[in-house]
């Protein structure tokens, strides 16, 4: 792989505190690293931002996109569509940032294979029995905390395939100063 990444894919189980560690990223190094936000032609939450979480658009503007070869990768998920554009991609790589997103194994593939060389993968793990102190902590069903834990199970038969683990059995401090370490050498 070639030391000038433009990409930063980050992969982890529910619990692990990917979502932390990217905010943690941007937040340190704004000028740096800015998040990939995904287009989903799924209505927009009241608590959500039209361009934090997603880019909404209706379901013709999303298929016209994959049509055209923007959106190079999507799911369906819950009934709706969610995807990465080639555009927006672009523009962040060409503005001078490093793109970064969280992504299960199918959007890293997707993401290596569309920027080959420029994608650095980072699989963030931790203890089972850590996680799951994590999930009761934050709630939810006893249901969606098992699903969540088989998950955890099926994701980490992948962690192999990352050029970089980072375990955070500790505070989010800790996971971000190895990041960080990582990301600068």
């Amino acid at each position: 792989m070639e030391k000038s990444f433009k990409i930063i894919v980050l992969e982890a189980p529910s619990g692990v505190g990917k979502d932390t560690l990217m905010n943690d990223l941007i937040n340190f190094a704004p000028n740096k690293y800015k998040k990939i936000v995904s287009y989903t032609n799924r209505p927009k939450r009241p608590c959500e931002v039209e361009g934090r979480e997603y880019h909404f658009i209706d379901t013709e503007t999303f298929l016209k996109k994959i049509d055209n070869g923007d959106i190079f990768e999507h799911t369906t998920r819950h009934g709706t569509y969610r995807g990465m554009s080639r555009t927006i991609i672009d523009n962040i790589i060409n503005s001078g940032f490093i793109a970064i997103k969280d992504v299960d194994v199918v959007g890293k593939n997707a993401l290596k294979k569309a920027y080959p060389n420029i994608v650095k993968t980072i699989f963030l793990t931790a203890d089972k029995d850590i996680v799951k102190k994590r999930l009761l902590k934050r709630g939810g069903s006893d249901i969606d905390i098992e699903t969540r834990l088989k998950d955890y199970d099926h994701i980490h038969k992948h962690i192999n395939e990352y050029d970089h683990i980072i375990k955070n059995n500790g505070t989010p401090d800790i996971a971000f100063v190895e990041a960080k370490k990582l990301l600068e050498e």
